[in-house]
């Protein structure tokens, strides 16, 4: 029975970010309406945290042991930092869509 219900809730989770990020719009109005996984909202902000702490903690440290050298300088191009500004600003834009969507949906279920 647990592990059943471990299952369906990582399922839901899987789906419902996988609708945030290809379809954001109607994943959106149906979360603002059931508001279940409304939390899921601020998944760009987990995905960047994720990202960094697995940056900082896993890349980084392998890159620097590897190859003896520092990771802006990794095979004397620009590209790596040019991924992360990259990753920063697209978490930065998701966020602002999602909780432009949460509030709009919200003010529209709103029951009076």
């Amino acid at each position: 029975m647990k592990t059943t219900t471990a299952f369906s809730l990582i399922y839901s989770i899987a789906q419902i970010t996988g609708g945030l990020f290809l379809h954001p719009y109607q994943t959106m109005q149906s979360l603002a309406q059931d508001k279940v996984f409304s939390w899921l909202t601020f998944l760009p902000i987990l995905v960047f945290v994720l990202a960094k702490i697995i940056w900082i903690y896993l890349f980084v440290p392998t890159v620097q042991f590897v190859f003896s050298c520092t990771v802006t300088h990794f095979f004397g191009c620009d590209l790596i930092p040019f991924f992360a500004n990259w990753l920063l600003l697209f978490c930065i834009y998701w966020q602002v869509l999602l909780l432009y969507l949460f509030l709009r949906f919200s003010i529209v279920f709103q029951e009076d």
